[in-house]
């Protein structure tokens, strides 16, 4: 089976360094392998390591770093293992524990390629989450194949496949793998829709998974075309000084609100959301011309650099917040 494809197997070979999130399960087990087995068709495994996120919540973590560090010993894989400091702070564990494995990404260099191991299963269901969160387009994309974060490639090669293909692969190479029995857990939001929820959709209609993930990846293309449209827009709004606080007055509620997410993403500042997009309204196109408001926010996930939104002469301006 093929898992990189052709754009991904250039940034690879391209990248100085190449980390596999490993944890030991069924999935980054073969996310792991593969990645080893491409490198080394092409003389390149020496780049390849592997990094065991401690979350340190976990009875079992020692074990499982033991065997994450027996089984690349065994395939001759350098391996790491990193703390995570998770920090709930309101948004709950799963979120706080993203940004946690965030931070840790954040260490390496800007040619490091990073490879996780979501497959078809973890699409679905972050799509069925976001859906119940009220996503809008973007978030009905869902998990990207190849993304970049902070100039570093982050790729999920296993994102066409399914778990029940990753178990039967994984088992045809007698790799050996440990479960998590926190998976089960279905206190965790994320754990009910793939325990409960999902396996009574698929009892009704067996080619959701597959739709879902058609659909998915329909959605991507048609974001990726509204965004071209919209960028296309925003280059009269703005100048290097900000956004012309006058050309965005004209613009209906939506309009304006998309434009300034874009313009915002493009200097990697946090994106509002829909509440702190209506405070940003009030204060800067239904107050007095002569106020001279500022608003801050930030992602509670700390994926995207806090913003301080202000207005000077007849701009809108964006600056990093440092708290």
């Amino acid at each position: 089976m093929d898992f990189f494809n052709k754009s991904e197997q250039a940034i690879l070979l391209k990248a100085k360094n190449i980390v596999v999130g490993f944890s030991g399960g069924a999935d980054s087990t073969l996310a792991l392998f593969a990645t080893n087995e491409f490198l080394k068709s092409h003389d390149q495994a020496s780049k390849l390591s592997a990094l065991y996120v401690d979350h340190q919540m976990q009875a079992d973590s020692s074990d499982w770093l033991k065997h994450c560090e027996s089984f690349c010993a065994k395939q001759n894989i350098s391996f790491a293992c990193q703390k995570a400091e998770i920090k709930e702070s309101g948004q709950g564990f799963e979120a706080a524990a993203r940004s946690a494995r965030q931070n840790i990404f954040n260490t390496y260099s800007q040619d490091t390629a990073i490879i996780l191991g979501h497959h078809i299963d973890d699409q679905v269901e972050t799509v069925f989450f976001r859906v119940l969160r009220g996503t809008g387009l973007k978030g009905l994309t869902g998990i990207q194949r190849h993304t970049k974060i902070n100039g570093k490639d982050l790729i999920r090669p296993l994102l066409h496949v399914s778990k029940e293909e990753i178990l039967q692969f994984i088992t045809e190479a007698q790799l050996d793998f440990i479960e998590d029995h926190s998976n089960q857990d279905n206190s965790y939001s994320r754990n009910f829709l793939r325990n409960k929820v999902i396996p009574l959709i698929l009892e009704r209609w067996p080619g959701a998974k597959k739709n879902t993930a058609r659909m998915a990846n329909l959605l991507s293309k048609q974001s990726k075309l509204y965004h071209q449209f919209l960028t296309e827009k925003l280059k009269t709004l703005c100048d290097e000084d900000g956004l012309l606080l006058d050309q965005l007055s004209k613009l209906d509620y939506f309009e304006r609100a998309e434009l300034i997410r874009i313009w915002l993403d493009q200097q990697s500042f946090t994106s509002p959301n829909e509440s702190q997009m209506k405070e940003l309204e009030k204060s800067f196109f239904q107050s007095r011309q002569d106020a001279n408001p500022t608003i801050k926010f930030y992602r509670e996930d700390a994926q995207r650099t806090g913003v301080i939104l202000s207005k000077a002469n007849n701009y809108l301006i964006a600056e990093e917040l440092n708290e």
